[in-house]
């Protein structure tokens, strides 16, 4: 049986306190005690004067997001999906299109005031054609209002475009899920046990590429672009045997695109860009490799995380591109089936369980630095959906689920039924 061996890391949150009128009186009365004991308390305990400036944004749960740096792991409980007869759900296209982007456009600021995020970019896409696209609020740098088509950084979605590109090396002969990664890779470093599937599936046991050493390179040089090497030299001691256990470490899929474009020839861009991007026209997706200017991910970011989060797409790209991914012709049948063969964690090769309120799929989640990103497939809709949002922390259920003023949500208004209470 596996276990989930990795320990989970807290992170410090800042909590408001508001009081009321009454305890306004004691505030002059308690001041001469607080000059004096305050310098006392910097002096003895100075982990809690610093709190409240690394303290993340807030959180409601819901789907969480699996590649956060304190990396908490997703649910245990795993429980099967059917797809071998998916009922589509049409989108009320009855209701003239004005009203229905009247709908949507409600349902989307609803969206992201459930979330309090600056600025958020939707999607949805049946049958490989996007029915409704768009955006609200604004960009976190004060530059301007959020447009649907505005690329925003995807975290571990990347995984999904990782995980497709291994998957077709393997249907052409050129790897096999049990190789041996350093039959292709020569890392002494690296436990010669650990296998492609290994790799994909998040049992390899390897530490994340977050440690403490990288931690420090991105607080204090941003700007500076990390190698491979460097990067790989910072990982810590393996957390359990190959095969031994689970633990999601983005170190795995940093090692798969080195394995990629080792039998390639390519780099990862060129080779996302060739299989992908360009046949699918996904004109504002990228992967960001820390030479771009002014790009969303400072060097440093873009560099560590690499293949296991640094690319940046728009909402209707990512939507197409799940479409595409789990119910068109990216993969065979063989190929797609072992993705989504889940173990007790719920995650499969590069693709996780995802249940949103009154609907289960399967996708990803993504989480980094300060943007939060779903994609999901929903079989039984037969409809794929992208959420991008640039606020950390979001409960993305909610925001899917949340309804303006005597309005539908927005998976109401795909053709998910509204879980709970119907309303009159």
């Amino acid at each position: 049986m596996m276990r989930d061996t990795k320990p989970p890391i807290r992170q410090a949150r800042a909590i408001q306190v508001r009081g009321d009128r009454r305890s306004r009186s004691l505030r002059w009365l308690l001041a001469p005690a607080v000059v004096i004991l305050l310098p006392l308390l910097v002096l003895l305990t100075p982990g809690l004067t610093i709190a409240p400036l690394s303290a993340i944004e807030p959180q409601r749960g819901g789907p969480r997001p699996i590649d956060r740096l304190d990396l908490p792991g997703p649910p245990t409980h795993v429980q099967p999906i059917d797809r071998a007869s998916p009922v589509p759900v049409p989108v009320p296209l009855a209701i003239p299109p004005r009203i229905l982007d009247d709908r949507f456009k409600a349902a989307i600021v609803a969206a992201r005031t459930e979330a309090g995020a600056y600025g958020i970019t939707f999607a949805a896409v049946r049958d490989g054609e996007v029915f409704w696209s768009g955006s609200s609020g604004v960009h976190r740098d004060g530059g301007g209002a959020m447009e649907a088509d505005d690329p925003l950084v995807i975290g571990s979605v990347t995984k999904t475009f990782v995980a497709a590109a291994t998957m077709q090396l393997v249907e052409d002969g050129r790897l096999d899920l049990d190789d041996a990664l350093r039959d292709h890779l020569q890392l002494p470093a690296i436990n010669r046990e650990i296998t492609i599937r290994q790799l994909l599936d998040h049992t390899s046991g390897l530490a994340d590429v977050y440690n403490e050493r990288t931690r420090r390179g991105l607080e204090e040089d941003p700007g500076r672009a990390w190698t491979a090497a460097e990067v790989l030299r910072t990982i810590r001691p393996a957390w359990y045997e190959p095969g031994e256990g689970w633990a999601y470490a983005n170190t795995n899929y940093f090692l798969l695109g080195l394995l990629i474009e080792r039998v390639t020839g390519s780099s990862l861009a060129e080779d996302f860009e060739r299989r992908f991007l360009d046949p699918l026209e996904l004109d504002e997706t990228r992967l960001l490799t820390g030479t771009d200017d002014g790009g969303p991910l400072s060097p440093a970011w873009a560099t560590i995380f690499w293949a296991s989060g640094a690319m940046s797409a728009s909402a209707a790209d990512l939507a197409r591109w799940g479409d595409a991914l789990y119910d068109g012709e990216i993969l065979t049948d063989a190929s797609r089936e072992a993705m989504i063969d889940l173990n007790s964690h719920d995650y499969g090769l590069g693709l996780q369980r995802i249940q949103v309120p009154g609907a289960i799929g399967y996708g990803h989640t993504g989480l980094l630095n300060a943007y939060t990103t779903l994609l999901v497939y929903l079989p039984a809709e037969d409809t794929t959906l992208a959420l991008l949002v640039n606020r950390s922390e979001v409960d993305l259920g909610a925001m899917l689920a949340a309804e303006p003023q005597r309005g539908p949500s927005l998976l109401e208004l795909i053709g998910v039924d509204r879980p709970g209470p119907k309303r009159p």
